[in-house]
């Protein structure tokens, strides 16, 4: 064989020999890394959830009918507890509340005059009680008649009785005037059910109604995102639900984008397996399937946005 064939050959070989080698070598690494990639999966959980605060979204709702007058906060701001936020039409309650002050006002001034007349009837009683023994002593003496006698007892029970009577009229008053009373803490309530007040501290997220719109009682007008910590409630499906455990760590992330946006770890695991809920927008899925609800209490979420919704992705052990 001549010699520069045979060195082509060699060549060949060589060139076929390393060929096979790399082949070799890529493929254990493609083994190796789908080892890897497939202990990453399951050493992990994946939920869809949203984001919301710890304490839920309030949801205010209007305690009387009306039209929405004035608007006091607006969507954005932060409201403390118990802050009037909004007020409803009140003419009719504040007409009922100054009837009733009205009408105790006079009540006031009847029972002030029925006094006044008992304490002047005992004033002229006292004045007969004395008239009477100066009367009896100067009968007993012979110098006053009996008739006189009579006639200022006659006056004195006669005065007597007017006392009882008036006595009972006051009393009747006084009766009247918690009656009266009554009736003005009855407006009084009913004119605070015109306004609206925040349930808690915390931001408008928004209003469902604007002013000069009518609502009806307990029509939902708001809500409300309480002031503290914001969370992740998600759900996992139930083949991967055991292995979901408090204390886990967690990455969020929106659902189609791998960067992660916050993170926090696992706090809450419900009891019990239920139905998917509005998590779930997929069409086709089987209706029996259950699920478990996870919350995750996020430490760095500031920027993200309420009622958003986020992959949670949960490390578990293996």
């Amino acid at each position: 064989m001549p010699t520069k064939l045979l060195c082509l050959l060699l060549v060949a070989f060589t060139i076929t020999s390393c060929g096979n080698k790399k082949e070799e070598n890529a493929s254990s690494e493609n083994v190796a890394k789908s080892k890897t990639d497939s202990t990453k999966i399951t050493n992990q959980v994946v939920g869809v959830g949203r984001v919301i605060p710890e304490q839920q979204i309030i949801q205010v709702a209007a305690e009387a009918s009306g039209i929405l007058k004035t608007i006091y906060k607006n969507e954005n701001e932060t409201v403390q507890a118990g802050e009037i936020i909004a007020d409803v039409s009140n003419q009719i309650e504040n007409a009922e509340l100054e009837a009733a002050r009205s009408k105790i006002t006079t009540q006031n001034e009847q029972t002030s005059v029925a006094n006044a007349a008992v304490e002047e009837y005992k004033a002229r009683l006292n004045l007969l009680e004395i008239n009477i023994k100066r009367l009896k002593s100067l009968y007993e003496k012979g110098a006053e008649t009996k008739q006189a006698v009579d006639n200022a007892e006659s006056e004195y029970k006669t005065l007597l009785a007017t006392i009882n009577r008036a006595k009972t009229q006051t009393n009747s008053t006084q009766s009247q005037m918690a009656e009266l009373n009554a009736n003005i803490n009855l407006a009084k309530a009913r004119l605070a059910q015109k306004n609206i007040k925040s349930p808690v501290a915390g931001k408008i997220l928004e209003w469902k109604i604007r002013p000069g719109e009518g609502i009806m009682g307990q029509q939902i007008i708001a809500q409300i995102a309480p002031a503290g910590n914001r969370i992740v409630e998600c759900e996992i499906d139930e083949a991967l639900a055991d292995k979901v455990m408090i204390d886990q760590a967690a990455t969020v992330r929106y659902i189609g984008r791998p960067e992660t946006i916050a993170t926090g770890k696992v706090y809450f695991i419900s009891d019990y397996l239920r139905k998917k809920s509005l998590f779930s927008e997929q069409s086709g899925e089987a209706e029996d399937r259950r699920v478990r609800v996870v919350k995750v209490m996020l430490l760095n979420a500031d920027n993200i946005l309420l009622n958003a919704k986020v992959e949670t992705v949960i490390a578990t052990k293996n």
